[in-house]
């Protein structure tokens, strides 16, 4: 009888070792991969910034870009319209509960169908 119970707790002891090795195993891969993820990504944002850096960005409004918002808040409104004044955003300091508002707001207008 006592040799049956030493032989299941040396099994009790031997299997939850097993089972949290393989815990802790799995842990430690899932943990990778997030560092991975993490590296990863900081090296796509890395390659993306240097892309948009190296190009130049004209900000500056020309007549074609007066005509084209001119259009299209024509067409929006159907009534004529005059730009009179064009300013443009800087997309650093638009914090994203902002953003998510804005998109709400938008959303909420009800756009009847041209037939």
């Amino acid at each position: 009888m006592y040799d049956k119970l030493v032989e299941s707790i040396l099994l009790l002891v031997v299997g939850m070792t097993g089972v949290f090795a393989a815990l802790v195993f799995l842990a430690v891969m899932i943990w990778s991969f997030r560092l991975f993820d993490e590296w990863l990504n900081r090296k796509r944002i890395q390659k993306y910034a240097s892309q948009v850096e190296s190009k130049l960005v004209d900000d500056e409004v020309n007549d074609q870009l007066v005509a084209v918002l001119t259009a299209v808040a024509a067409s929006v409104i159907r009534k004529p319209v005059r730009v009179r004044r064009v300013q443009f955003l800087s997309g650093t300091g638009a914090a994203a509960w902002a953003t998510t508002g804005r998109l709400n707001v938008m959303a909420s207008h009800s756009i009847p169908k041209r037939k």
